[in-house]
């Protein structure tokens, strides 16, 4: 989610980005859809300034685009944004894994395989906003493991585009499965600590998601 680290004492500002992040998500604002500062704050029953500065960061994260007087419309993701996107992410995800690989133990492959089976009940009868947040939370968990806060950050900043692609894409059920699958033959590599085979399959766990079959693109 945008604000992770902010769970805890999550501001008003923090609310208002996560509150239209979710939307997006679940389908109710559409890539492209138009949408103003008041509009939201009339949602959100709060006035324009923390409006304005959830806009801001929203921008930032290129979730939303701002256009000349206030009007402001939902990003919008074509082919050529994925390919680079998947691209970046095999590198990033393959470097988080070798950073955690250094601090790798029992108590730590435990916390993946409760992730990964979380991911797997979802797979049976999840929705996809559910089953992609656990996703991310399985990524996410291999980044902190990893102890570099500059490698997290960007693995955040990335997941966040990676989100929002998913949110575009009408990913098939059978190809959610093939991918949560991914995730076990993952931690079965790290178990036997294989860090070759596990970015292996990291590689392809990450190209099989984020390049769309056809039809895949709204």
């Amino acid at each position: 989610m945008p604000a992770k680290g902010l769970d805890r004492h999550p501001s008003l500002v923090d609310q208002l980005v996560e509150h239209v992040f979710d939307r997006i998500m679940r389908g109710e604002l559409a890539p492209g859809q138009r949408i103003t500062e008041e509009q939201l704050a009339a949602e959100f029953g709060v006035s324009r300034t923390p409006v304005r500065e959830a806009v801001k960061r929203l921008a930032e994260m290129g979730v939303v685009r701002i256009f000349p007087r206030a009007r402001l419309e939902v990003a919008t993701t074509d082919l050529d944004d994925l390919r680079e996107i998947t691209q970046l992410r095999e590198d990033l995800e393959c470097l988080a894994l070798g950073y955690a690989f250094a601090h790798l133990t029992d108590d730590s492959i435990k916390r993946l395989e409760r992730l990964v089976a979380r991911c797997e009940r979802l797979a049976e009868g999840g929705s996809r906003v559910e089953i992609f947040l656990a996703d991310s939370k399985f990524h996410m968990a291999i980044a902190e493991m990893g102890k570099n806060k500059f490698l997290l950050d960007l693995v955040r900043r990335l997941d966040v585009k990676v989100q929002l692609s998913r949110a575009m894409m009408c990913l098939s059920k059978d190809k959610i499965n093939r991918s949560v699958q991914f995730h076990r033959q993952i931690v079965d590599a790290l178990r036997k600590r294989d860090l070759a085979e596990a970015q292996r399959l990291m590689r392809q766990h990450v190209r099989r998601t984020l390049t769309p079959d056809d039809g895949d693109v709204q």
